[in-house]
């Protein structure tokens, strides 16, 4: 009978530790700042938001990952850095956005992460720092098809990824709020290959929207 008692308080034990481990949320996050450009006719904020689900597993040593699925919304813009001779469309004027608009993706961010648990303070407050990869998925782009110039020029890709990292606090175990810079490792369009003169094109062509972004993040886990 003793036995049996110890291994119901072990089982009791192990499902409460568990419970603490692994934790189930809803997040969200918001882009911050806007980039400055000398094409001030071009520019465009910097802005965006997502929304969705995140699960956290963590040790008791405090290392661990965390996995999320969301529903992406941002701004883009690009433009031409300088005049350009576009083969069949004649000189682009760089004062003037090439492509701008929203897009809206499905993101999948993972990450490596660790919680400094403190004894005294990891029922009020635990820091963290956190890094990793985020996949995406373009469900709503630019529209490239409503202007045949366009179209010509731009070929819009449908799967992106970023680089992430950053610190934050957990409070009351339940409450997270984070600081996450982003880095874009790929583009959202690229010029058409079918271009006769795509190498010289390419030097005049580039973003407003800088590689990377700045996010506070919060996360409600249940």
């Amino acid at each position: 009978m003793k036995k049996l008692f110890s291994l119901i308080a072990l089982m009791g034990f192990a499902l409460t530790a568990s419970a603490q481990l692994v934790q189930f949320g809803v997040t969200g996050d918001l882009a911050f700042d806007a980039n400055k450009s000398d094409l001030k006719e071009a520019a465009k904020p910097d802005l965006g938001w997502s929304a969705g689900i995140k699960l956290k597993v963590s040790s008791i040593t405090g290392f661990g990952f965390d996995l999320g699925v969301k529903y992406v919304q941002e701004d883009v813009a690009y433009s031409w850095s300088k005049p350009a001779t576009v083969p069949g469309v004649g000189t682009v004027d760089p004062t003037l956005p090439a492509v701008e608009g929203k897009i809206q993706t499905i993101s999948v961010p993972a990450n490596l992460r660790f919680d400094l648990k403190l004894p005294a303070m990891k029922r009020i407050a635990i820091p963290f720092v956190f890094g990793g990869a985020e996949a995406t998925y373009c469900v709503d782009g630019l529209k490239l098809d409503d202007t045949k110039v366009l179209k010509d020029i731009y070929e819009e890709q449908k799967f992106n990824w970023y680089v992430n990292f950053g610190a934050g606090v957990i409070l009351a175990r339940h409450i997270e709020l984070a600081y996450i810079y982003s880095m874009r490792m790929s583009d959202n369009v690229k010029l058409n290959g079918n271009l006769s003169d795509i190498d010289t094109v390419q030097d005049y062509f580039n973003s407003n929207i800088k590689t990377a972004r700045n996010k506070v993040a919060l996360t409600l886990y249940f």
